[in-house]
């Protein structure tokens, strides 16, 4: 068993199959730091869910082998047991998708004779199922019992974190503080320093100074690299500095914590199952960091440096809230996330210092064996389990943080994070990771699955599925590229392979950042906010040769609201920053379509949506475009406080057939009649061309609720380097922008320009506002 004891909760969990028979599981004696705690765990036992324990021979074509009695804890782990006696010529056993299983889709491997065990998280609430035949099977039992148990502690039972910054990285100075505190410790009590140093230059030397700050006497802490523990008394109430260090150091994490136990709270347990009984006296640790290499083993290693577990898989099933796990060089299967981190201790999955992308999530796609079109075709099986279609694959977690990671060949998406209907889940960050050569998006952030429809329920005013996800220095290339699955899927243009969008957010999410990512070289969209999100930004970003739309905005039949973009550069994409609410279909007339499904269906909101400081340039079509989708969109729903201000556009319509600017359909009659929009604005940008006449549509101007003026269209801004790489787009002295917008419109977020200087009282148009000396 694994435990986990935070401020206010504890866990106690299955961390490695129990051999023998799987009776009952009951937790007999429960006590921390001596204390007895057994009455207030939820379900101290774990009893038959199978409601068929006993379900004989099962044959045909997706049999169920037994249901649920009720359903399981969305996000708990479970153990399902079973034994199969006889084997008639099976062609798979599997938890089915869509089938009616809690359990995420994968074929199951153990459907030879004999006992199989296999630990599984829940994600959600069906009951129809625990597993599928296909085939002929006997099974003598099956079996399913939770495998994990956790209360909520009391106040006043832990000890929590007083240092202000957990992990401070790389410090480096004279003198300087690893943290301050939160709160002033108690004068004469023992409290222990627990902290990791990852790296340390010759001259490191870390010390707590009573005269600066530091509530302990003055004493030299260890410097080595590795994990340290010191017990200090507090002798005074200051909380500038926990320590101070000189010289450089970086640290994973540092805490402070009254001391207690031996290394931690003691925790007594007794676990019984049937006549098996383990009596256990454990001491809960600090986070721990934990190695993974293609050499270990994950069921000898203990996943210290000189024995690692061997797989991602076997390290997350022995990670807990705060654990840190560091893939070393070499190339992994793809896998699925299991754990979660709490806000202040996330579980973290990165690499060392100087083995960045060097551990690699390698999928099955295998190289291209021919063409279509001149794009490449790679190979791919026809069916891949939930856990492993995807790189990393994460379902109803909390609080991850991934980095550093290389990804690559993978059937479906390189990271795909999904909710679960009912609860918010989130708070996750993915950073400086290189995605490539995925049948689908590079990085996938789903409330629910974007091939249906999120319920008419879950509005903009409601808890979203997914929350809180940063994206951030990510790479991403190669998105959607055509597989022996995905070969006979084509987009609107008639294009096979992947219909996704290199970052994809979509149906059930709030709060995402995406920003200073490189998007590049890949097929469909670039960055793509669709169809049911609320709240977030897309920024600082660097997208080029997309096929289609460099930055999307879709509303569906669902909305986009309160999102911002800007400071962002586009080009060399078909489109650059487009605004749209694809709702109806391709194949069916608009009014017949809603019609059929019902207009209710369609509430097609677009709303609060800042465009600003952003660069489009060298795109085939259109730098800006506000579509009305020609079969998706129909005057229905709302599009409302749409401003889309100081942006520059540079050589938008290379085929020459396009528009640099195209502001065109929400002014149509029936959009007019129906009021669907208010409160556009589109001020203070430049739309520039000097390869061919600048070429525009402009139906917006005068008509009720939209605002175009102080615009710089077709006038030459005298860009400092238009032909430089990439091309320098500040303004040059006398440009004939200067003082072409009222400085009303610079309030709020269009205070300052892309490079962060204030616009002023005489603000230019375009996403500079200083001109060059």
């Amino acid at each position: 068993m694994s435990t986990y004891l935070s401020d206010t909760k504890f866990k106690l969990k299955m961390q490695r199959i129990p051999s023998g028979s799987m009776d009952e599981l009951a937790l007999n004696v429960l006590s921390i730091d001596g204390q007895s705690f057994l009455e207030d765990v939820v379900d101290a036992s774990s009893p038959q869910l199978a409601a068929n324990p006993t379900p004989g021979r099962v044959t045909g074509n997706g049999k169920v082998v037994s249901a649920l009695i009720e359903p399981l804890e969305v996000g708990a782990l479970y153990l399902v047991s079973y034994d199969i006696i006889a084997d008639g010529g099976t062609a798979g056993l599997f938890f089915p998708e869509g089938g009616g299983s809690p359990f995420p889709y994968s074929t199951v491997t153990g459907h030879t004779l004999g006992r199989h065990k296999i630990l599984v998280v829940a994600e959600d609430t069906d009951t129809n199922a625990i597993l599928r035949v296909n085939g002929d099977l006997t099974f003598g039992s099956i079996s399913c019992r939770k495998a994990e148990w956790g209360m909520n502690l009391p106040a006043g039972t832990a000890h929590p974190e007083l240092v202000q910054n957990r992990e401070p990285g790389h410090i480096r100075g004279d003198g300087i503080a690893i943290s301050a505190l939160t709160s002033p410790l108690e004068t004469g009590t023992a409290y222990t320093l627990r902290y990791e140093i990852k790296g340390a230059g010759s001259d490191l030397r870390l010390f707590t100074p009573p005269d600066a700050g530091a509530p302990f006497p003055f004493t030299r802490l260890p410097t080595d690299v590795g994990h340290h523990a010191v017990t200090l008394t507090a002798q005074n109430d200051a909380t500038k500095a926990v320590a101070r260090l000189v010289g450089d150091a970086v640290f994973g994490y540092f805490s402070c914590r009254k001391a207690g136990g031996v290394s931690g709270r003691q925790i007594q347990m007794d676990v019984a199952s049937g006549s098996a009984r383990s009596r256990r006296t454990v001491y809960t640790a600090d986070p721990l960091v934990l190695y993974v290499a293609p050499w270990g083993d994950d069921n000898s290693g203990s996943g210290a440096f000189g024995s690692p577990f061997a797989t991602p898989k076997g390290a997350l099933a022995a990670a807990l809230p705060g654990d840190t796990i560091y893939l070393r060089p070499g190339v992994y299967s793809p896998f699925a996330i299991t754990a979660s981190g709490t806000v202040s201790n996330p579980i973290t999955i990165n690499t060392l210092p100087g083995e960045e992308h060097l551990a690699i999530i390698e999928g099955d796609l295998t190289p291209p064996s021919g063409t279509i079109d001149g794009n490449s075709v790679f190979g791919a099986p026809e069916v891949q389990s939930e856990e492993t279609r995807d790189g990393i694959y994460m379902r109803a977690q909390d609080h991850v943080h991934i980095r550093n990671l290389t990804i690559r060949n993978v059937w479906r998406a390189g990271i795909f994070v999904i909710g679960t209907p009912g609860k918010q889940h989130g708070h996750h960050v993915v950073a400086d990771n290189q995605i490539y050569n995925t049948g689908s998006s590079s990085i996938a952030i789903n409330g629910q699955n974007s091939d249906t429809l999120l319920p008419l329920a879950e509005t903009s005013d409601t808890k979203m599925r997914t929350d809180d996800i940063l994206i951030e220095n990510n790479d991403c290339s190669a998105s959607n590229v055509i597989t022996r699955y995905n070969n006979n899927i084509t987009n609107n243009q008639g294009v096979p392979g992947g219909v996704d969008e290199c970052i994809s957010v979509t149906s059930g999410c709030s709060n995402i950042i995406t920003r200073f990512n490189d998007v590049h070289d890949t097929r469909q969209y670039g960055i793509d906010y669709k169809a049911g999100v609320k709240g977030g930004a897309i920024y600082g970003n660097r997208v080029w040769n997309v096929k289609r739309y460099g930055i999307y905005l879709d509303s569906g039949r669902r909305y986009v609201e309160d999102v911002a973009i800007y400071n962002n550069q586009v080009w060399a994409c078909h489109l650059g920053i487009v605004l749209a609410r694809e709702a109806g279909s391709t194949s069916v007339p608009y009014d017949t379509f809603t019609a059929q499904q019902g207009i209710g269906e369609f509430v097609q909101t677009l709303a609060n949506i800042d465009v600003y400081n952003n660069l489009v340039w060298d795109t085939q079509a259109a730098g800006i475009y506000c579509q009305r989708h020609p079969q998706k969109d129909g005057p229905n729903g709302i599009i409302s406080n749409i401003r889309i201000r100081f942006n520059t556009v540079y050589n938008a319509n290379r085929m020459e057939s396009g528009r640099d600017l195209n502001l065109s359909g929400w002014s149509d009659p029936e959009f007019e009649a129906a009021g669907v929009v208010s409160d556009f604005d589109f001020t203070g940008n430049i739309v520039w061309n000097d390869t061919a006449a600048v070429r525009t549509i402009n139906t917006f101007d005068g008509k009720p609720g939209f605002s175009v003026h102080s615009n710089a269209i077709g006038v030459d801004p005298l860009f400092v380097g238009p032909k430089a790489t990439p091309p320098d787009l500040s303004l040059s002295p006398g440009s004939p922008v200067s003082a072409v917008v009222n400085a009303a419109h610079t309030s709020g977020p269009f205070a300052t320009d892309i490079s962060g200087l204030a616009r002023g009282a005489a603000p230019k148009a375009g996403a500079y506002s200083v001109t060059a000396t």
